[in-house]
């Protein structure tokens, strides 16, 4: 049962040195955009790829400890950008989203969590058992604002690393296991753990037959699976596990050669940002 409709959002961005990434590239500034994705399946609805920046995440790194969470990482957001008024500007409430897929707990994917108190929130639990093992402070090393986390949220969640992990297609090579998030086909989820524990991906099949693979912080830019580029040694105070990371731009790069078709879209990437810029929308 494929996915009706996808389409990009950018929910603000912040901005990083370019040689962050690129270890060839130079100290100018280089924006790095939060995109979300809307999808819509057939019987379950709407569905978010993570949420963006919020005006909760402002308001969360205004006071010290986490203020230093937001001068290492500058961020630029207007409310006009927060996910929830964009989909009301598409006339979409945000009582319709019946589901948020959350690729990690880093605050730029979970700032807008808190504006769709009726959504199920599915994500591994791989990921959930490692941040809240933290203190809050400690998890704000990790990248997680547990202030951006619902109150909730405990009875909200269910766990896609806990359902059967199944064989994938060849198409989806070299990923070889998967999740089927809805047990339909629609959706796979696989484990890219490395700049998160635990951070998920998702295959999205759509009416179309076009395959699309939201990759979320596997890489920061497609450069960098197109070109085997590895990011700067100082990324390492941002990346949880680097042999994970650089075995994920490794698998990356060989399914972008096995399969050209695939849309392989990060959530920072200026490529990404291009097809927010643009309107597309895949069907």
């Amino acid at each position: 049962m494929p996915i009706e409709m996808l389409k990009l959002f950018e929910c603000g961005y912040c901005t990083h040195p370019e040689k962050i990434v690129n270890p060839k590239g130079s100290l100018k500034k280089m924006k790095f955009p939060a995109t979300v994705a809307l999808l819509r399946h057939p019987t379950k609805g709407y569905i978010l790829f993570d949420t963006g920046y919020s005006m909760k995440f402002l308001e969360a790194t205004k006071s010290f400890p986490y203020s230093i969470y937001a001068k290492l990482t500058p961020v630029f957001f207007s409310e006009a950008q927060s996910i929830k008024n964009q989909l009301w500007n598409e006339g979409i409430h945000s009582s319709e989203i019946r589901y948020i897929i959350l690729s990690h707990f880093h605050g730029d994917h979970t700032a807008g969590l808190k504006d769709f108190p009726s959504a199920k929130i599915l994500t591994f639990k791989k990921a959930y058992d490692h941040i809240r093992q933290f203190n809050k402070v400690k998890a704000l090393t990790k990248g997680c604002l547990v202030y951006l986390l619902p109150e909730d949220m405990d009875k909200r969640m269910d766990f896609i690393d806990e359902l059967p992990e199944i064989s994938l297609s060849s198409q989806f090579q070299p990923f070889h296991k998967g999740f089927d998030v809805f047990g339909d086909g629609s959706l796979f989820a696989i484990d890219l753990t490395g700049h998160a524990i635990g951070q998920l991906g998702i295959f999205v099949s759509l009416e179309s037959g076009k395959k699309v693979l939201l990759c979320a912080d596997a890489v920061w830019t497609s450069q960098a699976y197109e070109e085997l580029l590895f990011p700067h040694k100082i990324t390492n105070l941002l990346i949880e596990d680097g042999t994970a990371y650089k075995k994920n731009i490794n698998m990356l790069h060989q399914l972008s050669k096995n399969s050209p078709e695939i849309d392989i879209l990060p959530t920072h990437c200026q490529k990404t940002w291009n097809l927010v810029k643009e309107g597309y929308i895949y069907e």
